[in-house]
């Protein structure tokens, strides 16, 4: 049976000063089966934000969906078959 493994960009359009349980910037979320791993995606947002879903492309993982985390951010998520 195929297994797969998810991972998230959170907080796409996201502005610096809103911070609730999301981090300050946007973010690479992996999902694993002992908890979420996070990375800040720091820098000028639309130009790092390109480069995160290019260089996830180029490690094989596929975006499978969009959603709104609010009004103004969104997440995007990828999976990719485990090895």
């Amino acid at each position: 049976m195929q297994k797969w493994e998810y991972c998230a960009v959170v907080g796409v359009g996201q502005a610096s000063s809103s911070r609730h349980l999301l981090p300050e910037y946007p973010a690479l979320w992996h999902f694993a089966p002992d908890g979420c791993h996070l990375t800040e995606i720091k820098g000028k947002e639309a130009l790092e934000i390109a480069k995160t879903i290019a260089t996830l492309g180029e490690e094989g993982w596929e975006m499978v969906g969009c959603g709104n985390t609010d009004v103004k951010r969104h997440t995007l998520y990828f999976k990719r078959p485990k090895p």
